[in-house]
């Protein structure tokens, strides 16, 4: 495969990886059960600041996982940049999906959950195209691996830890501050336990075809 095939089908995968994200983000929104524990920071933003829309919050909070990330590293070059730049293409696709799923409104705890489920889902699909892409992380897996790097620890350990204290934090700001708005809630449980085995699974059964599409070795 001639180089710039090779790398227009990494960058090609990752974006579709990043908008099928999106999809996943919005229908954890529109389940209204809580979102993906790295994002329920953005979620209480939002419902602090109606004015401003989540997917602005999701750019900010993303923003700052890159400003830590450069603070534990010392640097900032290249690969920050693009992960700014992934950032806010994220964003943008959060608010053009969410037009386009405007049809959604479950109705039920039973309708919410499956919904949650499907998003936990979608969303970690999203992230399998993405790690498959090795195209480039985003500012959350930036952060832990610069930390995990820095202090000689598991990538794994590092996440949990940095996604509890996230989802802690949400869940306080949500208990005092919005009565009756959660942004942590059954969704989040979910997504916690399900994201990563839906994502290995779907790497590993359809590892062969993405490596003959990406054009990497198998």
């Amino acid at each position: 495969m001639k180089k710039h095939t090779f790398l227009y089908h990494r960058i090609s995968f990752y974006f579709l990886g990043l908008l099928i994200m999106s999809v996943g983000s919005n229908l954890f929104l529109k389940a209204a059960l809580g979102v993906a524990p790295s994002c329920t920071m953005a979620l209480t933003l939002s419902y602090l600041a109606p004015s401003h829309n989540y997917a602005l919050f999701n750019f900010l909070i993303n923003t700052t996982f890159l400003v830590c990330e450069i603070a534990v590293l010392r640097q900032f070059g290249k690969t920050q940049i693009t992960q700014l730049a992934l950032t806010f293409i994220y964003s943008l696709f959060i608010e053009f999906t969410s037009w386009g799923l405007f049809f959604i409104v479950p109705h039920g705890i039973v309708s919410k959950v499956l919904l949650s489920v499907l998003a936990c889902i979608v969303l970690s699909v999203g992230v399998s195209f993405t790690i498959s892409s090795g195209f480039a992380v985003m500012p959350m897996e930036g952060l832990v691996k610069s930390i995990a790097d820095k202090k000689q620890c598991s990538f794994g350990v590092v996440r949990i830890c940095l996604e509890v204290l996230f989802t802690a934090g949400s869940a306080l700001v949500s208990f005092f501050l919005l009565p009756g708005l959660s942004s942590v809630g059954i969704g989040t449980v979910i997504a916690a336990f399900l994201s990563g085995t839906i994502t290995n699974i779907f790497s590993s059964i359809f590892h062969k075809q993405i490596n003959a599409y990406l054009g990497f070795s198998s």
